[in-house]
């Protein structure tokens, strides 16, 4: 029988459908190109066995002139400096002030305190470190003095921490000489929808909800407020079934029963809000919620619910209701919305199981709302970075990596540098600090278009004057400014809505600006990257390229990537290159998932795209080091890992494969039978695999059916099979430990044949 040798075009190809893309590749994983040949990715292992606290979502490197060697590490809880696999934690301080008398309030049989520190600015996950505690109900100095996690935010001067102590029974301790050192606020591991600027409760509620209509039009003052139905608008009571203290975590109830599962209470004149309920105790607590006052309450007082129900983005409690009306307890505008007007027939929903992220209470734009994103760049042997919209810290080298970092302005000789950035780079021989979209001259609000940069070789001094070259522009047009992207000649600022070059002219100007494009953008921050004179990054519809000029980079994955992804968690998408092997990365984040769970590739010298799934959050390419690192998570800890190290994913099988589109005969009017085929693949490792899959169906729109999973070692002449189909499609692919491949070309004994 005649052999026919079928030779696949370099590249996937995803623009069409697999018959469509007949004599291509259509679909792979952890696989590259090179030279035209398909060949498994290069293996990683972890730097090592210790994790690191947060989602690592920044990484830089640089090299002492001792010839120390560091990368920065950010993640949405901490900043880190590793050294020789250890991670040195440098993260700002934000105050450290002492605590009152007895600040903590123990809780029997476990290890969680109540603390207490008037106006503390914590949020959930932040982290503080106690000092001067002493030893109370059980819990140890070695309990309480340390650094420690906050769990719940009570209200503005109080929260909880768990010491992993047991307490006695439940007292107040501590002592009258607690200090509390707070680091800076800890910020979200994703992007939630309607945080800061503009938030509001568009998809703010619960997908289960009364509603109703307004019967007839309100003022902003009145108390009684019209509905069209009444009926499922909860109104309840029960009362005290034991006294609790200001410091009491659950409030137990004579019957809970007759309560929503979460919701807000009224007990004297003190309004609580409760998350769980678990039989007749009620916990997840924010007490005094509402603008009251927190108080001890005795067994037998009255707990009655109030509800609280939606009207457009006015929020507004009550107690009781007669017929349609609700009547008692009014109050309008509250947590932090505004009383206003509605007119009849206004949507009025029941909002007692808002999330988080619609109630403008937990929704301001603050530093602790955001996603945590950090931008960082050497000063010589030391680090400037900053969070994204935040404040620009500076870590001094000589003060060794168990000092923190700390402020730009807080730094000695300091002259007016910006206290609020959305950005922070070193610029290149000219040797400037420059800030993007910070707060100019002599304020404190940030402006999203403002670029403001230190004197050269001052990193400090940021004030403007005739013997020095600190200065700014303000960027001409767009709203904001979303990235920033140094090249060898220059530095890129793209807008929402173009694309500009920031250059070194020297004084009297010292940077010059020029529009290089209009209806340019970036998908986000860090889904740009830098090759030599090369800069790639990646927009909501297509990747492109700038060496000069501004390209759109030809992909043949396009439709695969932009028809299935989430759009909504574009800023954690970021782009690293691999420039051992000419390739530029994509990681983003699917529609069906949250976290970064694929990438497209692109080799930029033969100009071939692949795609694949891999869990990376940030990289950084080889340069002090000889590979690669990335950050990524194993069994739910994060941790740093080599790649382009051995075969393997640490320690485990990659899973690598590689799939062709369909082929058949002719014009594919017959039928075809396959009995042979002859590998040709160049294997390493110890008894190096892989699988020659071969897949069949008699129609493109038919779902492909393994025909046969054909073994290949290195001894391999060939494998017999039988195959009857239309259509048939050939997968390669490794499942074993210590196995590399390169393919060749395939031979196929095929011949026409009849359909039975």
């Amino acid at each position: 029988m005649p052999l026919a040798r079928i030779v696949f075009k370099p590249g996937v190809n995803r623009e069409t459908t697999s018959y469509g893309s007949e004599n291509g590749w259509y679909d792979s994983d952890l696989i590259r190109f090179r030279k035209g040949r398909p060949e498994k990715m290069g293996g990683w292992s972890r730097l090592s066995s210790t994790a690191f606290q947060g989602t690592g979502r920044s990484l830089h490197v640089w090299a002492a002139l001792d010839n120390s060697q560091f990368m920065g590490l950010g993640t949405e809880f901490k900043f880190y400096i590793e050294q020789g696999g250890g991670y040195n934690d440098i993260t700002p301080i934000r105050k450290t002030v002492a605590l009152g008398t007895n600040p903590f309030y123990s809780t029997a049989g476990n290890g969680i305190i109540t603390v207490t520190d008037i106006a503390h600015g914590a949020v959930v996950n932040d982290f503080v470190t106690f000092s001067g505690a002493t030893t109370f109900d059980g819990l140890t100095t070695g309990d309480l003095n340390k650094e420690q996690q906050i769990t719940q935010i009570i209200d503005a001067n109080s929260y909880k921490v768990n010491t992993g102590g047991t307490a006695s029974s439940g007292a107040a301790g501590g002592g009258a000489s607690v200090s509390a050192e707070y680091q800076i606020n800890t910020g979200l591991n994703t992007v939630v929808s309607g945080t800061g600027f503009g938030a509001g409760f568009w998809g703010g509620i619960t997908s289960s909800y009364s509603a109703t209509t307004l019967a007839s039009g309100i003022s902003d003052s009145v108390t009684n407020i019209p509905l069209t139905n009444a009926t499922y608008f909860e109104q309840a009571s029960t009362t005290l079934s034991a006294n609790i203290t200001t410091f009491s975590s659950s409030v137990p109830v004579s019957n809970g029963s007759v309560l929503p599962a979460a919701g807000t209470i009224k007990i004297n004149s003190e309004y609580i809000r409760y998350g769980t309920k678990s039989g007749n105790t009620l916990g997840d607590l924010t007490r005094n919620s509402d603008g009251s006052t927190i108080a001890g309450h005795t067994s037998g007082d009255a707990v009655t619910f109030v509800g609280l129900i939606n009207i457009e983005d006015e929020l507004i409690l009550y107690t009781g209701k007669t017929g349609n009306n609700l009547d008692a307890g009014v109050i309008r505008g509250v947590r932090s919305t505004t009383a206003v007007s509605h007119t009849s027939g206004q949507v009025v929903r029941e909002a007692n199981d808002f999330i988080g992220w619609g109630d403008p209470a937990t929704t301001t734009a603050s530093t602790g709302q955001n996603i945590r994103l950090w931008s960082q760049d050497n000063w010589g042997e030391d680090l400037a970075f900053s969070v994204y919209d935040g404040t620009p810290y500076y870590w001094n080298k000589t003060l060794g990596l168990t000092a923190r970092a700390v402020s730009l302005a807080s730094q000695t000789g300091a002259s007016d540098c910006p206290t609020i950035t959305r950005r922070i780079m070193v610029s290149g021989a000219d040797r400037h600090l420059i800030a993007f979209a910070c707060n100019p001259l002599g304020e404190t609000q940030q402006d999203l278009l403002q670029v403001r940069w230190s004197s050269q070789e001052a990193p400090f001094d940021w004030t403007p004057t005739a013997t020095n070259t600190a200065g700014a522009q303000r960027i001409s047009s767009g709203s904001e400014i979303i990235s920033a992207q140094k090249t060898r000649q220059e530095i890129l600022i793209w807008t929402d809505a173009n694309l500009h070059a920031m250059r070194f002219v020297g004084p009297p100007l010292t940077f010059g600006f020029t529009l290089l494009a209009s209806n340019v953008s970036i998908v986000g921050p860090n889904a740009v990257t830098t090759v030599g004179d090369r800069v790639f990054w990646m927009d909501r519809e297509n990747f492109y390229a700038y060496t000069g000029r501004i390209e759109i980079i030809p992909c043949t994955v396009l439709r695969y990537v932009f028809d299935d992804i989430n759009l909504s968690q574009s800023f954690k998408f970021f782009a690293a290159s691999n420039r051992m092997f000419d390739e530029v990365f994509w990681f983003y984040v699917s529609s069906g998932s949250t976290e970064i769970d694929r990438y497209a590739k692109y080799n930029y010298t033969e100009g071939t795209w692949d795609i694949g799934s891999m869990v990376r959050t940030a990289w950084v390419d080889y340069s002090i080091h000889d590979n690669p690192r990335a950050a990524g998570t194993a069994n739910g800890n994060e941790y740093i890992y080599i790649q382009e190290t051995g075969t393997d994913a640490d320690g485990e099988a990659m899973g690598s494969y590689i799939q062709s589109a369909d082929f058949d005969l002719g014009d594919g009017n017959e039928f075809m039978f396959i009995n042979r085929l002859i590998p040709d693949v160049d294997l390493t490792g110890t008894s190096p695999t892989v699988d020659y899959v071969v897949k069949t169906r008699n129609f493109p729109g038919s779902a492909l059916s393994t025909n046969s999973t054909n073994a290949v070692t290195p001894t391999t002449d060939q494998n017999f099979l039988r195959a009857r189909s239309r259509q048939a499609v050939i997968r390669i692919q490794s499942t074993t430990t210590d196995v590399a491949w390169t393919l060749g070309d395939l031979r196929l004994d095929i011949r026409p044949d009849g359909r039975r």
